[in-house]
């Protein structure tokens, strides 16, 4: 009898399941302790359209004996679970936490801006909580969240005590104008590197938050503000507090410069929360546990990828490339020629598609509108110069591959799946996030996943005809296909952040979302990479690596972004 032997693929996409198992079920234990529940709501607002949130329940708000509140809202291009950071330290001091998907993002109703972002229906939903103390109620929003919470103070003006901003602003363009006796007891959280200082509070943001005009309207004083002195009373409804930590602007959801402030501040202006130390905090394990499920999941594809070419493919023989010269200069120059000009395009190429495009009733996601004329830039820049090289597509192995590519994906997205229905966590890291599509999100999935598909073949295809991946080992063959694809990013981020805390500006003023999306690209395209490299090295082609890939991103991208129209 033939020794049974092992199939290494499925075993590192065995191991890397059981990891990502591992990993979501210590989310949801951190975000479920102390008693903690949480669970997925739905509700109608005023004007019908339906809203989904997170509520985290703590055991002792009872009817009997209800227990402060807080409506916890997340900024533009992300979803209520940015918000469970904030939201598992709140419940575990006693407040009950709604957590709403703004109008528009995650499985709220279309579209992204209307009704007060959904602001004003989310405080209205809190408020018919039986177990929510309704005259101890705080409001806290990350960037556009700001503006969510902001216009539910404007509609329920006595339902609620305190509000907390972070890295938001009061006034135009999208937000009520804050006054002296409005909104009640704010504190503002600001960060001296953050991306949109200029369009949030003025052209003097952020090393000079301080000094604004609006804020020092906003503060009743001709004086520039002073980080952490109290203005006014909490007790008469008008206090005032600035904090201006060194940190960025999506970071303050994923660091304790946003987290702690306002944890301090809610402890001092609502009634009836728990005593716990403001740095007595859990959620960096709760994080810690959805950045490994993070990482295991492409881990999974990347394992089902190898697999696959025994079960479903008969494998061709490795392709028998010439040895490499001794001089290598000439491939690591391709290499970065192939990284650098996707991420140099970037900006450009989405700013053009804004303008061509804009927001339309077929592509209804502003943003996946950009990325998907980027991503065909690329596919275009990249057949250009393979068909320099005379290579090819390989268009016949497409329509095996993308079959193969689908039941690749396949238990990736039913652990995803599972996890955010029975868990409510997702893998995830800062604002990179693995969720499952909603059906209304579906149709948006077909129309977006030609364009990335043809950029991941097009640019793996030039990666292998550029570097081989057959030659070498696994290990080199990955990191060079990793770097080719991400490299570019990691170096224009480097460039902008670095400019960013050099000045407290951008090297490109202005393009905060972008710069920031790109982070996200960053980690995607090694995604791709890791996929390409080991489609090539179990395949003998990167097609069915680049058709996972396209779909992958696709998803990534379909399920996160704001529905515009």
């Amino acid at each position: 009898m033939m020794p049974y032997r092992a199939n290494p693929g499925l075993l590192v996409a065995l191991i890397a399941s059981l990891v990502a198992i591992a990993g979501l079920f210590l989310a949801s234990a951190i975000q479920t302790g102390d008693g903690v529940t949480v669970s997925e709501v739905h509700f109608r607002g005023a004007s019908g359209a339906q809203m989904r949130a997170l509520l985290f329940r703590p055991r002792a708000a009872t009817s009997a004996k209800p227990a402060p509140a807080i409506l916890a809202v997340h900024g533009y291009l992300n979803s209520a679970e940015m918000q469970a950071n904030f939201a598992t330290e709140y419940a575990r001091r006693g407040y009950v936490v709604l957590a709403p998907d703004q109008r528009g993002h995650g499985g709220s109703d279309p579209v992204a801006f209307a009704d007060g972002f959904g602001g004003p229906d989310a405080l209205a939903y809190l408020h018919s909580l039986p177990f929510v103390d309704r005259r101890n109620i705080g409001l806290e929003g990350h960037s556009m969240g700001g503006w969510t919470v902001l216009s539910a103070a404007k509609a329920m003006p006595d339902g609620y005590r305190s509000l907390v901003l972070e890295g938001s602003s009061v006034g135009a363009p999208f937000a009520p104008e804050g006054a002296r006796a409005f909104p009640k007891n704010l504190l503002v959280v600001f960060g001296t590197r953050d991306e949109f200082g200029g369009f949030m509070w003025g052209s003097e943001s952020p090393l000079a938050t301080s000094a604004v005009k609006k804020l020092r309207n906003l503060f009743g004083t001709t004086e520039p503000v002073v980080p952490g002195r109290l203005y006014g009373r909490i007790a008469d409804g008008n206090a005032r507090m600035l904090l201006t930590p060194a940190v960025t602007h999506a970071w303050l959801h994923q660091s304790s410069a946003g987290i702690t402030p306002a944890l301090d501040w809610f402890g001092r202006t609502l009634d009836g929360g728990r005593a716990l130390d403001v740095t007595d905090q859990v959620w960096p394990w709760r994080e810690a546990g959805n950045f490994v499920a993070l990482m295991a999941v492409p881990l999974l594809i990347a394992g089902l990828i190898a697999a696959s070419a025994t079960f479903f493919v008969k494998r061709s023989a490795p392709k028998q490339n010439p040895a490499p010269s001794p001089s290598v200069a000439r491939p690591i120059a391709k290499l970065v020629a192939i990284a650098l000009l996707p991420a140099l395009l970037f900006i450009p190429a989405c700013m053009a598609t804004e303008a061509l495009l804009g927001q339309n009733a077929l592509f209804r996601q502003t943003f996946t509108n950009q990325f998907a004329g980027w991503a065909l830039l690329s596919a275009l820049l990249s057949l250009f110069m393979l068909r320099r090289k005379g290579g090819g597509l390989g268009m016949r192995e497409v329509p095996h591959a993308l079959a193969l590519a689908a039941i690749i994906l396949l238990p990736a997205y039913v652990l995803v799946l599972g996890a955010d229905q029975l868990l409510h966590v997702n893998p995830s890291w800062w604002f990179i996030t693995i969720r499952p599509i909603s059906l209304e999100r579906a149709r948006d999935f077909l129309l977006y996943a030609p364009f990335f598909v043809a950029s991941c073949l097009c640019s793996l295809q030039l990666v292998q005809a550029a570097s081989p991946l057959d030659v070498g080992s696994m290990g080199g063959a990955v990191a060079r296909a990793m770097a080719a694809l991400a490299g570019g990013f990691v170096l224009f981020l480097i460039a902008q952040y670095g400019v960013l805390a050099a000045t407290g500006h951008l090297l490109l003023p202005g393009e905060g979302l972008r710069v920031i999306s790109a982070i996200g690209f960053a980690v995607f395209l090694a995604f791709v990479g890791l996929f390409g490299a080991v489609s090539q090295r179990s395949h003998g082609s990167v097609v069915p690596g680049a058709l996972v890939s396209g779909l992958f991103v696709t998803w990534l991208l379909v399920a996160t972004q704001p529905i515009g129209v």
